[in-house]
């Protein structure tokens, strides 16, 4: 069966991030968030979810992606 990793990005979206979290639990076999030193409690509710979470400076949204791709452990990526 295919395996398929979630990639999120965050910056301070505890309002918003247990319904994202909620919509892809039953399809993700891996969630990864890459949040950007959010001072909410979003680390908090990734973890509670099982996600991998990493903390990494801003820098774009697209590399913030690409940084969320290499810490993925399968193939297939959303």
């Amino acid at each position: 069966m295919i395996q398929l990793s979630v990639a999120i990005i965050t910056y301070n979206e505890e309002r918003n991030i247990a319904r994202c979290l909620d919509s892809i639990k039953d399809v993700a076999d891996e969630i990864v968030v890459v949040d950007s030193y959010s001072s909410d409690k979003t680390v908090d509710l990734c973890h509670s979810y099982g996600a991998k979470v990493f903390q990494h400076k801003f820098e774009g949204h697209i590399e913030q992606k690409n940084y969320a791709l290499t810490n993925t452990a399968f193939h297939y990526v959303l």
